[in-house]
């Protein structure tokens, strides 16, 4: 189900103001796969003159025929170009104002031809006073980033702007489906991870049984989409795929990530490494504290870990039970997990519009010694603490004030000495919140529209 284009305000303004400089303005448009950087540029470019090229996975040959195609529609005339430093000397010959030039997924021609930056860079440096906009995009996220931002690259220092595409986040979820109850929503982004080519899929109507269409059915996209982004960007799938299931599973120490694939500790780490590089998994760090685990950063690939990998080939193979028992009996303890992260992006945007207390700094877990404060917010300069539980349940007066409790005994043991301390709640529905004391942040659901 296709959408209307949301958000991006900032990615747009971004782009507006560059189109309205003099002289040549170089710009990168790069994230991963599907979060719509084509539609970000299509939106930007709509109303201006331009020659908009997606460039496809094959030689360099048919990509720049693809682009002198573009170039003889603008023309009126028959036009061949075979490289860059030709294409701009060109466009400067032309009397036509100001020009927009789009080199979508440029990607495939960088990891194709190993000299094509070097190219790019030539006509750049040959070409400065061409009036015009060239924004290049790429999807290949750790390609990209080590190209033109490694000191050694020869597009190094090149681009005058550099805007990273990330998904969408849960308020922006409102707009897209409006009307939608936030528990749904909430159910759809926790395994979307708002990115757009993922919501696409989603309706609304019947949130669980959509996830099952999508996730466990063999000819669906989400089923094989995870795999398929691998893929293009790793070598050793199968040792990549079973770091994501131990990770999934609770195995968030390297001992145990270790243990779980059959390696030893030295090596896997490497492989955490490039996930970590890709976006896909993050080092988390206690908010006091140097020894860290590991998490899935992507809501997408954390639910394909845990429920579809595991099952993969028994799930294609047409044997889907097993799967979706396991999905039934853990699901609602999955968005756990994933209302954590809501909870601390709520919090952030509170911070954000002044809604707190006092505006944070810092944010993150707590845990010691088998003690765990779910989210603990910090302004050092001010010492000011704020301590977080957040509960994915219905919780009764009585259940909130036990909870509570138990935050102030372990708020003690993190050793704050001197600071003003504030506590709070977060979760699925707060019964009677309004007889809690005034003091206390309490926020449930009802209150994520606020966000909006």
């Amino acid at each position: 189900m296709i959408r209307k284009f949301v958000n991006r305000k900032e990615e747009l303004e971004l782009l507006e103001n560059l189109w309205k400089k003099e002289g040549l303005v170089f710009v990168l448009v790069y994230g991963r796969r599907r979060v719509g950087k084509t539609r970000l540029l299509e939106e930007f470019s709509k109303d201006k003159e331009r020659i908009f090229v997606i460039f496809e996975d094959k030689p360099r040959e048919y990509n720049f025929d693809l682009l002198s195609k573009k170039i003889s529609e603008l023309l009126g005339v028959s036009i061949k170009i075979r490289d860059f430093p030709s294409l701009l000397r060109l466009l400067k010959t032309l009397k036509r104002g100001r020009l927009l030039l789009i080199l979508d997924e440029l990607s495939y021609l960088i990891r194709r031809e190993e000299g094509i930056l070097s190219e790019l860079s030539r006509a750049i440096e040959e070409n400065r006073d061409l009036n015009a906009l060239i924004v290049v995009s790429g999807s290949y996220v750790s390609l990209m980033e080590k190209e033109f931002f490694r000191y050694s690259s020869p597009i190094y220092g090149r681009t005058d702007a550099n805007i990273k595409v990330a998904p969408l986040k849960f308020k922006h979820l409102f707009e897209w489906f409006e009307g939608l109850k936030t528990e749904d929503l909430f159910k759809i982004y926790a395994v979307t991870n708002g990115t757009p080519k993922y919501l696409e899929f989603f309706s609304g109507e019947n949130i669980e049984e959509e996830i099952i269409d999508n996730f466990f059915n063999p000819s669906s996209f989400l089923f094989r989409e995870a795999r398929a982004l691998l893929s293009e960007e790793l070598r050793e799938l199968s040792i990549y795929l079973a770091i994501l299931e131990a990770i999934a599973k609770g195995n968030t120490k390297v001992t145990q990530i270790a243990n779980f694939c059959y390696l030893k500790e030295n090596q896997v780490v490497p492989y955490l490494r490039v996930l970590s590089e890709l976006g896909i998994v993050k080092r988390i760090v206690p908010i006091f504290g140097k020894r860290g685990v590991y998490e899935i950063a992507d809501n997408y690939f954390l639910f394909w870990s845990r429920f579809v990998n595991p099952y993969y080939e028994e799930i294609e193979s047409g044997f889907v039970n097993a799967a979706l028992e396991d999905f039934k009996a853990n699901f609602n303890q999955f968005l756990g997990k994933a209302f954590e992260r809501l909870a601390q992006e709520l919090l952030i945007e509170l911070s954000k519009k002044n809604l707190l207390p006092f505006s944070f700094t810092k944010i993150g877990r707590w845990w010691h010694r088998g003690e765990e404060i779910d989210l603990v917010a910090l302004n050092e300069q001010e010492r000011k603490a704020l301590f977080v539980e957040v509960k994915w349940k219905d919780l009764t007066l009585r259940e909130t004030e036990r909870i509570l409790n138990d935050l102030r005994r372990k708020a003690e043991l993190v050793g704050l000495k001197d600071y003003e301390n504030y506590f709070g709640i977060v979760a699925k529905r707060l019964d009677k919140k309004d007889k809690l004391d005034r003091n206390i942040l309490a926020l449930d659901l009802r209150d994520f529209e606020r966000i909006k």
